[in-house]
This record gives C-alpha cells, structure tokens and sequence, in this order.
C-alpha cells in the first residue's frame, strides 16, 4: 500500500531509506562494533563502564532486540495485512480465486492458501484456542495430545500471538482484554466461511470474510500496540532507577529497543488505526535512542513526558482503558 522506497519512516539517519537499508544499518554497526571488541575497544555506558554486549551501543540501542523486533513486523505484520489477507489487487489476498485448486493436485484454493499464510503469519498454533494465556504467553507451547512432544507445526505459538497472551495476562482485572479469542475467532470464522463456499465467493460472502479479517488484525495489532506501552512503561521505570544501585544499562537499552522495534510495525498495516501523522509523532516522542542518566535532568524530564505522549497516542487510536495504561513512572499498567 505505499513504495518502501519513498514511504518508510521512523528511523532518521542519511542511510535510512528503506525497511532493508535499516536492516543493513545496524547490522553495520554491529560489525563495526565486532572489530572493535576485537580490537579491545568497547563503546562505553553511562557510568564510565563497558557496554554488556557486542550489540548494545552507547547511545542504549540494544541492536538484537531491535532487529528481532523490526523484522518480525517488517516481514510477519507485514505480509499478513498488506499481502495475503489484504484486498487492493485483483487476483491476491482475499481476491484470490476459489473455484478451483491453487496448483493441479492440490486440495486447496488460492484463497484458502492466502488465508492460511495470514494465519501462519500470526503465528498461533492451530490448538491455540484450546491453550490457556500462560500456555501461550509464559512457555508458548502446550502438548496438546500428551505424547510428551511438542508438535513444532501444532502445539507451538510463535511471533505477535504470544504477545496477545502476554497483555491478555498483563491486563488490570477491571480492564480484562482477550486479544487471543479476538485473533482466533476472526481467522476460525474466515476460514470456516471459505470452506463452506463452494467456487468464488459472492460479494455478500467478500464482505463477511473482510470483517473477520479485520477482528484478526484489529486483535492482533491491538496486541502490538498494548506491547508498545508495556515497553514505555518498563522504560519509564528505568528511569526512576537513575542514580540507585538498582539500574541496569543493559535492561534499559533492551526495554526501550523493544518498544521501538514494535512501534514500527504499524505503517505496514494499510488499515491501521494509527494514522501516517499520528505514527510520525509517536517516533518523534521514542526518539532514536534512550535518555540516559548522563543527561541534564532537563532533558530527563523532557523525555518522561514525550513518552507519556506516545503512550497517549496508542491509547486514543487503540481506545486502551486507562487502568492498562500506567501511571506516570511506569507502574500499574501492562
């Protein structure tokens, strides 16, 4: 829905163009930072101390989490909205054809094959309604037919439908969310409409499978959203560690890569609730990096508040209750 070439957005620096020249850039960074461990020089911290790792920067960019984090978006979130379910281009998505098998031999149509990787994409075992949050979110797996194996292509849950169980588990009990039943029963529903459709669907068919495309999505970029304001918020409390004993470069950088690896998802999906305007604000506020505890407290407090808006920002476009969202050091919310 836009050309990466021109379109991409949320990472400011000269040899940022594109999701691949970002990719590229901190993969670069790491290798110049791999020499120089190599070297014996290590980029320092805050405190005057080496970094805890060959791809942790100075600055607090924890480079692993942000490559995990962005890939998975750039790839998953964005093949699942903008490709297989979505409904732009003739002949794709959820216009594919069904009225006959997708490859001679085989016994599925195009469309069913498009749905299939939306859901594959997701990343939700196909028992996943029969597992509880913490199968989901605390071990990601469940042995579902007690053979004492795990089913990698069954029982397994991967990418943002652990995330769902995570904020499903996290929510405040007068807030409660089931992002988990949300996703599943628009992908089921979608799926089981398909299957009962005998040659190409009617445009009275098109459009109930649209709206169950959209309660997966909506429940699953939901889930990314509420993942970005747990990782505001653990930032927010790094913050409050400043100058105490119980601060931790590592875990700061870490946290604050995390929510920016998430919050760059959101351009790739064409129905987003978070408008193009709204995600440029939100990447102004997290900024390219953490405020350290080496700041002026200016600046420290400068920060606080811009990350209280970008958490504002997700809460108005996702309508977030407030009892999941936090105070203003972090606490008490996802």
């Amino acid at each position: 829905h836009k050309d990466w070439n021109t379109a991409f957005v949320g990472w400011d620096h000269a040899d940022v163009s594109t999701p691949e020249s970002l990719v590229r850039h901190w993969f670069a960074i790491i290798d110049d930072q791999s020499q120089s461990w190599v070297a014996g020089e290590y980029p320092l911290g805050p405190d005057g101390s080496p970094v805890p790792a060959v791809y942790v920067t100075a600055e607090g960019q924890d480079l692993q989490q942000l490559l995990q984090k962005f890939l998975t978006g750039a790839i998953t979130f964005s093949q699942g909205t903008d490709d297989y379910l979505d409904d732009d281009i003739a002949g794709k998505g959820l216009n594919s054809p069904h009225g006959e098998p997708d490859e001679e031999g085989e016994p599925f149509s195009a469309l069913e094959h498009a749905w299939d990787e939306g859901f594959g994409y997701f990343g939700a075992a196909r028992s996943y309604d029969m597992m509880s949050d913490s199968d989901i979110g605390e071990f990601g797996y469940q042995d579902m037919d007690g053979d004492n194996q795990i089913d990698l292509s069954a029982e397994a849950c991967f990418a943002a439908s652990v995330n769902a169980a995570k904020r499903d588990l996290g929510a405040a009990e007068t807030a409660p969310t089931d992002y988990t039943a949300d996703a599943f029963q628009g992908f089921w529903a979608g799926r089981e409409l398909i299957a009962n459709v005998t040659g190409e669907l009617s445009a009275d068919e098109l459009s109930a499978l649209q709206t169950h495309r959209d309660q997966a999505i909506t429940a699953w970029e939901a889930a990314v959203a509420a993942t970005v304001v747990h990782y505001i918020n653990d930032v927010l409390k790094d913050m409050n560690d400043f100058g105490t004993d119980d601060y931790n470069f590592g875990d700061h950088a870490k946290h604050w890569s995390e929510c920016k690896g998430f919050a760059l998802w959101f351009q790739f999906n064409p129905r987003s609730p978070v408008s193009d305007s709204a995600f440029v604000a939100l990447h102004e506020a997290i900024g390219m990096a953490p405020v350290l505890q080496s700041a002026d407290e200016s600046d420290i407090e400068n920060y606080r508040a811009a990350l209280l808006s970008a958490r504002d920002i997700l809460r108005e476009a996702f309508s977030f209750d407030a009892d999941n969202m936090g105070d203003d050091h972090g606490e008490n919310g996802w």
